[in-house]
C-alpha cells in the first residue's frame, strides 16, 4: 500500500514536472522572444542547485525525514509554477521573473529528488530497490505519454502560461499522495551525526574512489551534458529554423514519453539478455545514429517533424535503458544511514554538470548556430558508453554477489 502511494506521488510529480519542462521555455521563445543563449541560461538554472546545493542537501536529507521534505518541496514547486499565470494576468511575466522561477523550482527538485532516493528503501527494502525504481520509471513514463498531448491541446487552446496550472495541480496532488504514506524511516539520531561537512567530505571521497560508482556518474555526466548541449538548441531548432508551431513542437514530448514507456516495458528482456555492461555500453552507441536524425531530418523524406519525433522516441528509450541498467547499484553499495550523502554526491557530478553544459550549448548555439550543437549532442552521448567499458560493471550481468562496497570509513 506505501509504495502504491509513492508510485502515485512519483507519477502526478512526474507531470509536474514534464509541464513545466516544455512550457516554461517555450513561453521564453514564443512570448517573450528568447534564443539559444536565454533557454540555455534556463536550462542552466533549472539545475544549478544540483551543482551548488546538492551535496549539503545529502547530508541534511540523511539528518531529516525524507517524506516531510519531499511534501514541503511539492508545495514550494506548486506555488512557483502558479505564480507565472497569475504574473501573465497582471501584465508583469518577463524573462527576469521566469529566470527567479526556475531557480526556486531547481532548489526545490534537489530537496524532493535526494529525499525521493533515499525514501525508497524505507519503503521497500534494499532488496526490491532494482524492481521499485523500474516501476516507478514505468510510471512516470506511462504518466508522461498523456501528458504532452495534453500540454499540447492546451497549448492550442489557452495562452501558454495558462498551462502551467495542470503543473500546480500536480504537485498538489503529488504532496497529498505523500502525506497518506506511513512508513518508519532510517534516520540517524542527532548525536550519532558526525560533523556536517566530515559528512560530506566522506561520502563525496567514497563515489569519487570507488570504481563502479566513478565509471557510473562518469557515463551519467557525459549522457547529461550531451542532454544539455541538445536541450539548449532543440527548441531553436524547431521552432525558429524549422517553423514548427509550440502546439507541434510540445506534442512531440509524446514519442519521447512512449519511447520511455516502451523502454520499461522491454528493459528486463534487454537487461536479462545482455546484462548490465553491455546494455549500457551498447544503449550509448546507440544513441549516435538516434540523435543524428534531429539535425538530418531537413534532408530526409517526409516531414522534419516526424524524424523529430522518430529521435525523441529512441532517444528517450535508449536513456531510460541505461537508467534501468544502473538503478539499484548505489543502495546496494553505499550503507543505508548514509545514502542520502553518496547518492547526492553521485548527483553532484551526474546533474551538477548540466547547468555547465546548457550555458555552454546556448553560447556554442550562438556563435556557430544551432545544427552544429545538435551534432555535439549525439557524439557526445556515444562516448558516455567509454566509462562503463573501463569499469568494472563492463562484464556485470547482474549486480554481483558479495561484492566488496568498502566502507565509507
Amino acid at each position: 500500500m506505501a509504495f502504491r502511494k509513492l508510485w502515485t506521488s512519483s507519477a502526478f510529480e512526474g507531470v509536474g514536472d514534464e509541464a513545466s519542462r516544455v512550457v516554461i521555455p517555450i513561453i521564453a521563445v514564443s512570448m517573450l522572444g528568447a534564443g539559444s543563449w536565454e533557454v540555455g541560461i534556463i536550462n542552466a538554472l533549472g539545475l544549478s542547485a544540483f551543482l551548488v546545493l546538492g551535496l549539503p542537501v545529502g547530508v541534511w536529507v540523511d539528518r531529516r525525514r525524507r517524506r516531510r521534505l519531499m511534501i514541503t518541496a511539492d508545495v514550494v514547486r506548486m506555488v512557483v509554477v502558479l505564480s507565472v499565470p497569475a504574473a501573465f494576468l497582471a501584465g508583469a511575466m518577463t524573462i527576469g521573473h521566469l529566470l527567479v522561477c526556475v531557480a526556486l523550482i531547481s532548489v526545490a527538485d534537489v530537496v524532493f529528488t535526494t529525499a525521493h532516493g533515499a525514501f525508497v528503501p524505507s519503503v521497500v527494502g534494499k532488496d526490491r530497490i532494482s524492481d521499485a525504481q523500474a516501476r516507478l520509471q514505468s510510471a512516470a513514463s506511462a504518466v508522461a505519454v498523456g501528458s504532452p498531448s495534453v500540454t499540447g491541446t492546451l497549448l492550442s487552446a489557452v495562452a501558454a502560461p495558462f498551462v502551467l496550472v495542470t503543473a500546480g495541480i500536480s504537485y498538489a496532488l503529488s504532496a497529498l499522495a505523500l502525506r497518506s504514506i506511513k512508513v518508519d524511516e532510517d534516520i540517524r539520531r542527532a548525536r550519532e551525526h558526525e560533523g556536517f561537512w566530515l559528512t560530506a567530505r566522506r561520502g563525496l571521497s567514497f563515489t569519487v574512489r570507488h570504481s563502479v560508482l566513478r565509471g557510473l556518474f562518469l557515463s551519467g555526466m557525459i549522457l547529461n551534458a550531451a542532454t544539455m548541449f541538445g536541450s539548449a538548441a532543440l527548441a531553436v531548432y524547431a521552432l525558429n529554423v524549422l517553423g514548427l508551431g509550440p502546439a507541434v513542437f510540445a506534442l512531440l514530448s509524446t514519442f519521447a514519453a512512449m519511447g520511455g514507456l516502451v523502454a520499461t516495458l522491454a528493459a528486463p528482456a534487454i537487461l536479462t539478455q545482455l546484462g548490465i555492461g553491455r546494455t549500457r555500453i551498447l544503449a550509448g552507441v546507440a544513441c549516435v545514429p538516434v540523435v543524428a536524425l534531429t539535425p538530418l531530418a531537413p534532408g530526409l523524406p517526409w516531414f522534419p517533424a516526424l524524424w523529430l519525433g522518430v529521435s525523441a522516441f529512441g532517444w528517450a528509450f535508449l536513456v531510460v535503458v541505461i537508467s534501468v541498467a544502473g538503478a539499484g547499484i548505489i543502495p546496494r553499495i553505499a550503507p543505508s544511514g548514509r545514502l542520502g550523502t553518496v547518492m547526492a554526491s553521485n548527483r553532484l557530478f551526474v546533474l551538477g554538470i548540466m547547468p555547465v553544459a546548457s550555458l555552454a550549448g546556448g553560447a556554442l548555439a550562438s556563435w556557430i548556430g544551432v545544427q552544429p550543437v545538435l551534432w555535439i549532442w549525439a557524439l557526445l552521448a556515444g562516448v558516455s558508453a567509454i566509462p562503463i567499458a573501463l569499469s568494472p560493471m563492463r562484464s556485470w550481468t547482474n549486480f554481483p554477489a558479495g561484492f566488496d562496497s568498502s566502507s565509507l570509513d
